[in-house]
């Protein structure tokens, strides 16, 4: 939630900022296109079936720090698919 509060921020303040250039005269610039994340995120019941635990496992995974979290979207814990699949190699020992 604090990620999407700076976030509108951050958009206020460029716009503030391009409409005050464009008071000023000058040519307002062309706002820079956001990178997407091109890593795909998946939730805690995705990351649980594909390491083969329980989602309160998953829960203590993220505890002792062995899959990091990446965001949370509307409460839900997302993890990036390349972090599920090194804590799978890992907890099984590939």
């Amino acid at each position: 939630m604090l990620n999407t509060i700076i976030d509108i921020l951050r958009k206020i303040h460029e716009q503030l900022a391009r409409m005050e250039h464009s008071i000023n005269g000058a040519v307002a610039s062309p706002p820079a296109p956001q990178q997407p994340d091109p890593e795909p995120l998946h939730g805690a019941k995705y990351a649980a079936d594909r390491i083969g635990v329980g989602e309160r496992t998953i829960y203590r995974l993220t505890q002792r720090g062995m899959l990091p979290v990446h965001s949370y979207i509307r409460g839900t814990r997302q993890f990036r698919h390349s972090d599920i699949e090194r804590c799978r190699r890992f907890y099984r020992g590939e």
